[in-house]
């Protein structure tokens, strides 16, 4: 399963790159930026719950492979004519793909792990890596395309990944998932919002919220600054790819990090260590100090998605667990295409530094209360 993560996810993490550089190539600048940023994430903060209910009934593997199907199409379109207004109808197939294959493979990752807590936390830290691993190589690809052959070529590259990973889901004997006798079909479901009446669902969801607009905003805002002070696709591509390295590193260490600080210890360091590279991005302007900001932040934002999701899929009422995750999503995505739209607008007006500085200083008071609201 993780190896098919790591297939699909580096293809969206390529994409999402090659898409803002694509933007600025053409002009788009900030706003665009934004703009095709946030469409990655808008047709999924209205889809996501559904899928959520989908997956707690449907058969995984129809369920995944269809994820990589819209990945393929969002991507083959975005190689075909990578123009801006198509860059976004493709940002949004690629978002929703990715957003099933999320919902599918986080149930399938909770039922690996089983009941115990800490045996759950790592099979979501083996995943997690994966992603770090993904976030790695997506950049790295993405950035050595375009300076060295054409955005085109990027895109189509990247394409090609989602259909072997679809392939490869779709072959029974090469990964076996929980299957649908393990589900009730027609088990009732109440409103979405009744979920967040149970406190340790709403307060983690905050929480994780806010940590993964920090986590797109870095997306977002990285590309700009690099460009602004003129680094190559390449360099970009390596300063986001040095974050993924950070990210891998901490989660390989995350079940000693949950020993030693526990679930909500990890998430408030985390927030703090993120918060505090925000505000030192803000005074990186050469290629040496974005590394380490890079490397840093990663080591904050990496650790704490598989603190976050055995925290909800323990919290989870039965047969509700991929529709919490559907919440999830649904906030994430929410606040992912509304932000990058908002920053897009404001960094065109007041540029990046007041941006980096607010993003740190929200982060550092939302350590504050995870501290206070998580168990």
């Amino acid at each position: 399963m993780v190896l098919l993560l790591i297939i699909a996810h580096t293809a969206f993490n390529g994409i999402r790159v090659a898409t803002s550089l694509a933007a600025i190539k053409a002009g788009g600048g900030a706003l665009w930026v934004g703009i095709l940023t946030a469409m990655f994430n808008l047709i999924p903060a209205f889809l996501a719950i559904r899928a959520g209910r989908a997956v707690d009934r449907l058969p995984l593997r129809k369920m995944l492979v269809f994820g990589c199907v819209m990945m393929v199409a969002g991507g083959a379109l975005a190689a075909f004519e990578p123009m801006l207004w198509v860059l976004a109808v493709a940002a949004c197939g690629l978002g929703v793909g990715w957003m099933v294959i999320a919902a599918a493979s986080q149930y399938a990752i909770g039922v690996y792990g089983g009941s115990e807590e800490e045996r759950r936390i790592r099979a979501f830290s083996i995943m997690s890596m994966g992603f770090s691993v993904s976030s790695f190589l997506g950049p790295l690809i993405a950035g050595f395309m375009i300076d060295h052959v054409s955005f085109r070529a990027a895109f189509a590259v990247l394409a090609i990944l989602p259909l072997v990973a679809g392939v490869l889901f779709y072959v029974k004997r090469f990964l076996k998932l929980p299957s649908i006798q393990n589900k009730v079909r027609d088990a009732p479901h109440g409103k979405a919002s009744e979920l967040l009446q149970i406190p340790i669902v709403r307060n983690t969801l905050m929480t994780g919220a806010v940590i993964t607009i920090g986590w797109d905003l870095y997306i977002f805002l990285v590309p700009v600054l690099g460009s602004q002070i003129g680094l190559t696709a390449t360099q970009i591509g390596s300063v986001m790819s040095l974050f993924a390295v950070a990210v891998f590193l901490v989660r390989f260490a995350m079940p000693r990090l949950q020993r030693w600080l526990g679930g909500r210890g990890v998430i408030v360091a985390a927030m703090i260590v993120a918060g505090a590279s925000f505000i030192a991005f803000a005074f990186a302007h050469n290629y040496a100090a974005m590394l380490v900001c890079s490397f840093v932040m990663g080591l904050g934002l990496g650790s704490s998605q598989p603190i976050v999701l055995s925290f909800l899929h323990s919290a989870a009422p039965p047969n509700r667990v991929g529709e919490v995750n559907g919440l999830r999503m649904t906030m994430i995505s929410t606040s992912q295409w509304t932000m990058p739209l908002v920053f897009g607008i404001l960094s065109a007006k007041t540029g990046l530094l007041p941006l980096f500085l607010l993003v740190g200083s929200g982060l550092l008071s939302g350590s504050w209360f995870a501290k206070k609201k998580l168990p």
